[in-house]
């Protein structure tokens, strides 16, 4: 008799392991995230809030959802957060966003033809957006001068007559005959695609001042 009941006890909780095993693996749904909004931009510099994500399971009920990844809001690019959500039986669902940090003056990069004043000289450069400084445009050759890829000028905001300022920089050594180049000035810009600046350009023997427009192509 005491056999018996042995046997049968074993067979119970034998029977009581399958059906746990069983049931566990019956829940093979993964719980659904899903992102409060969608993919955001924020200025280059400015503040991001991260809007977060909800996740709900079909037998768990609603978890909670942790997030991978990072924003640098100093550095333009498109950063992904990824958001995780685990239910008790191991399934894991995810939801991704985009984030794209931009210079607020990114339409204003491309060609431009540039007119210097006096002597109505002409010639293109490309003009580029500071991927560190916001509304700070880069100049790839300022003045046609070989090598002068370093100037760079500052805007006030984002509309379309915005005051600029050419804060004062050297750019060492450039031009023909080579020589160190200082520039300095202010300026307006005057449509979404056109800006000018009048400003001087020092060098160790003189200082001359220019007007130069911008337009572009």
């Amino acid at each position: 008799m005491k056999k018996n009941i042995t046997v049968l006890s074993a067979v119970i909780l034998l029977a009581g392991s399958s059906i746990l095993t069983s049931c566990k693996k019956d829940d093979v749904t993964a719980p659904v995230v899903t992102l409060n909004g969608g993919d955001e931009t924020v200025s280059l510099q400015g503040n991001f809030v991260d809007l977060g994500a909800t996740a709900h399971d079909n037998k768990d009920g609603d978890l909670s959802a942790s997030v991978s990844g990072n924003v640098d809001v100093n550095h333009t690019g498109v950063y992904t957060l990824v958001y995780t959500a685990t239910d008790a039986a191991g399934n894991s669902g995810t939801a991704s966003r985009n984030v794209t940090v931009v210079n607020d003056l990114e339409s204003m990069t491309g060609v431009y033809s540039c007119t210097i004043t006096p002597g109505s000289y002409t010639y293109t450069q490309t003009i580029s957006a500071s991927s560190t400084v916001n509304r700070r445009l880069n100049f790839g050759k300022f003045g046609d001068y070989a090598g002068n890829t370093g100037i760079y000028a500052d805007v006030n905001n984002t509309g379309t007559t915005s005051p600029i300022t050419l804060p004062s920089q050297t750019a060492v050594q450039v031009g023909s005959p080579a020589t160190d180049r200082t520039f300095a000035g202010t300026g307006l810009r005057v449509s979404a695609t056109a800006f000018g600046l009048g400003y001087t350009e020092t060098t160790p023997s003189a200082t001359t001042s220019y007007t130069e427009t911008f337009v572009k192509q």
